[in-house]
């Protein structure tokens, strides 16, 4: 379990792909002196454990699945991902309850700048809208953020400096493929009105 407060980036090394599966090394001497063989740290949202480690490296063992659910199947040698370590009891929640398990991709509409008014606009899966409301909690990259606006499709988020300054962010492109986790509570809260709805039409 993670809270979406991002606490370093870290730059690929490799992605060694094979057939089913695939290893990745990052570079983190920030997070990996605090770091051990066997723990979870999400990377870009995506909770996966620590196979290696050497120094300030660490690597992962990334399934197919994993690499076919989330944008680690775009990702290239030298790009930066989003790192958290696992709350712990005494952990502040300054963000949301963030499990690590992406639901889907989305594709990074736009960006409107103005001076310190930044917005990122995404184009989510119609699947997730369900569980999404203005004002409402999302972590998208692993990162947790707060619904600003909704249209259509098209989620807004409103992004302060500190946001942008550490994460991987700022780097987004128009066409750039975000991992997407919606808030658990709200998807929990749905799929129980749901099932109470079902029953009651039965």
């Amino acid at each position: 379990m993670f809270t979406g407060i991002i606490e370093a980036t870290g730059k690929i090394l490799s992605f060694d792909r094979k057939r089913a599966s695939a290893v990745l090394t990052i570079d983190s001497s920030k997070l990996s002196r605090r770091a051990r063989k066997g723990d979870s740290i999400a990377l870009d949202g995506v909770c996966l454990t620590v196979s290696r480690k050497s120094g300030k490296q660490m690597s992962f063992d990334v399934s197919d699945e994993t690499i076919r659910r989330t944008n680690l199947s775009e990702k290239t040698n030298g790009a930066f991902v989003n790192l958290e370590l696992p709350m712990t009891a005494n952990t502040m929640l300054s963000g949301h309850f963030v499990q690590g398990h992406i639901e889907a991709v989305a594709r990074v509409r736009r960006w409107h700048r103005k001076g310190n008014d930044v917005l990122l606009f995404v184009d989510l899966p119609s699947e997730l809208l369900t569980y999404c409301v203005p004002k409402g909690s999302i972590a998208i990259n692993g990162v947790s953020l707060t619904i600003a606006s909704m249209k259509g499709r098209t989620i807004g988020i409103a992004l302060i400096p500190y946001t942008l300054s550490h994460t991987n962010l700022d780097a987004l492109e128009p066409g750039d493929l975000v991992n997407i986790e919606t808030d658990v509570i709200g998807r929990y809260v749905v799929s129980i009105l749901k099932k109470t709805y079902d029953k009651s039409e039965s």
